[in-house]
């Protein structure tokens, strides 16, 4: 189906076990995830190639009896309006040097969790497509002087998309492990929830407590993640809060 604007991108940081960095320093946020919906924050282009390659035909006689299909590769190309400087850094991995504050590139890379929210034509719909092991870098910084008109340049990064971190998750039918997946809201069995759990490294939505309800009778209660006002929230603050 056809699908239309990006409603929202939302990372994480793994450790190398593929377990979701809950943590405020380490991680993205104190719940490990980041909507990028703040004040003047969002994504212009995010765009996924390589998902799958043409197969080359198997001849033999004279006929194509079979396709032999590689490996799927895909890659990432992301451009920010803004994004917020801390978030930009830890997604490519610079690390702050604590004699200047600023912020340095280190190896190995982290890696990055992401899922890409966007709609059907008619806007009822969400599309999510999922990464679970994404490394990211910033080839360029350009800077022009401003003159009657001033001089943007929006954040691009680029993503290489690696195999994921458990063996157990993007899993086909047939059990193999892939490294991309998409999903519908409207399809049988979809499950929000459970799709950030296995794509963000077992991350659980915060429970909330509802007014006049005891605390017992509201742990059952849980955001919808499809409405959480992520772009009223403060920066480094993750979905749900």
């Amino acid at each position: 189906m056809s699908k239309h604007n990006i409603v929202k991108a939302t990372f994480a940081l793994l450790d190398s076990k593929g377990d979701l960095i809950k943590d405020a320093d380490k991680g993205l946020s104190t719940d490990g995830i980041y909507v990028a919906d703040h004040n003047g924050e969002g994504f212009s282009q995010i765009n996924v190639s390589a998902i799958e390659a043409p197969g080359t035909p198997g001849w033999g006689n004279g006929q194509v009896k079979r396709t032999a299909y590689g490996k799927s590769m895909p890659t990432l190309a992301l451009t920010a309006l803004d994004l917020d400087f801390r978030i930009n850094q830890m997604l490519k991995g610079f690390t702050q040097n604590p004699n200047t504050g600023a912020w340095v590139r280190q190896l190995p890379k982290p890696h990055v969790a992401m899922i890409a929210e966007s709609q059907s034509l008619d806007g009822d719909i969400s599309i999510y497509e999922c990464f679970n092991n994404i490394e990211f870098v910033e080839e360029a910084s350009n800077n022009s002087t401003d003159t009657n008109n001033e001089a943007a340049y929006s954040t691009v990064l680029n993503g290489n998309v690696l195999t994921p971190l458990k063996p157990d998750i993007f899993l086909a039918a047939n059990g193999v492990q892939q490294p991309y997946m998409i999903a519908k809201s409207t399809d049988k069995g979809f499950d929000l929830d459970k799709l950030y759990a296995e794509t963000f490294g077992g991350y659980a939505k915060p429970k909330s407590v509802v007014p006049g309800v005891s605390s017992s009778a509201a742990s059952g209660v849980v955001h919808s993640a499809a409405s959480s006002a992520a772009s009223s929230a403060a920066p480094g603050v993750g979905l749900g809060k």
